[in-house]
């Protein structure tokens, strides 16, 4: 497969750093201060900066960094340490006076109904960890940072679009905030050329697009356009796939879910009176459910059975999809 990515897509991480460094390059320290993960380092000129984690001490050893530079996107990806070691000097770390404020009663309930974002105080969302998007619940909402609880008991803020998605289809709000959708059809400006894509993958906030002539793309969202679809007609939904299939209604009901990330995210399917709604970070799609006497299969009505998703009963009522393993949580 041949990568074309086009000069002017985007600034790489690494770029985005220099470009940091530059903005602070006024400021100096005689000071070597020790490097701190998980905090912002707020530098000259309104930028900023976050390491998440380094895989080691060297000069040369790749850290997590996200950073912050007016009139640029957010964007996240690796920089030697080397690279971080050099910003340190020029910047302070953010007080805790100027971080958003821990959560309380009163905080949560003048954030009760819908924030500008469209989120909900209570509302289950996708938040970018170390090891993948997981589910996460959003304990309050403070403009675009929004404190959340993964599992049982952590709790963190996490940015919105950076580090925070919604379930579901993309609103009109994500949209504008630079967010697509996974196969979704958008044309790329490969050098000044908009060329027909479709989106196959991401990191932070750009995206992968695979273009005509087995090639990929990287761009992030100022050198993306979303393409009209015509709408197909409605396909004949309740017909078996194939013959001798039944439904899944009453045999096969209630939440699914994976006990860890799977595919890089959070994962579950609900399956109710032979539907089956399959919930991801990509979004929400919606199938019919049927079965024979080996599978279950997830149908998209008009499509061919060729493109169902099978999915295999486990001795122990455990699901097994191509997407890994999912139990039964709820009903």
């Amino acid at each position: 497969m041949t990568h074309t990515r086009s000069r002017c897509i985007s600034l790489a991480n690494g770029s985005v750093l220099a470009l940091l460094s530059l903005a602070v390059s006024t400021m100096s320290s005689a000071q070597t201060a020790d490097l701190q993960m998980g905090v912002v380092y707020e530098c000259p000129g309104g930028a900023s900066f976050k390491v998440f984690s380094c895989v080691g001490p060297g000069a040369t050893d790749q850290c997590d960094v996200e950073v912050g530079v007016p009139g640029q996107p957010s964007q996240r990806g690796p920089s030697t340490r080397q690279q971080v070691m050099n910003l340190v000097p020029m910047c302070r770390l953010q007080t805790a006076g100027q971080a958003p404020a821990a959560p309380s009663a009163a905080g949560a309930a003048i954030n009760a109904g819908p924030d500008r974002n469209g989120f909900k105080i209570g509302e289950e969302v996708s938040v970018a960890t170390a090891g993948g998007w997981y589910a996460a619940r959003i304990l309050q909402a403070n403009g675009d940072a929004y404190f959340v609880r993964l599992g049982p008991s952590t709790d963190v803020w996490k940015t919105y679009p950076t580090e925070l998605r919604r379930l579901g289809p993309l609103t009109d709000v994500d949209k504008a905030r630079g967010l697509f959708a996974m196969r979704e059809k958008v044309q790329v400006n490969i050098e000044g050329q908009w060329v027909d894509g479709e989106i196959a993958g991401e990191m932070g906030m750009e995206y992968k697009v695979e273009i005509p002539g087995n090639r990929t793309a990287w761009a992030s969202a100022q050198h993306l356009r979303r393409v009209a679809v015509a709408e197909k007609p409605a396909p004949k939904a309740g017909v078996p796939p194939k013959p001798g299939m039944k439904s899944c209604a009453g045999k096969i009901e209630g939440r699914y879910a994976s006990t860890a990330g799977v595919a890089g995210g959070s994962f579950q399917i609900i399956f109710r009176s032979g539907k089956a709604t399959m919930r991801d970070i990509t979004g929400e799609s919606q199938f019919e459910c049927w079965m024979d006497s080996e599978r279950i299969y997830l149908h998209t009505p008009g499509e061919s059975p060729d493109m169902d998703m099978p999915i295999d009963i486990n001795n122990d009522g455990t699901l097994e999809t191509p997407l890994g393993e999912i139990k039964k949580k709820g009903n």
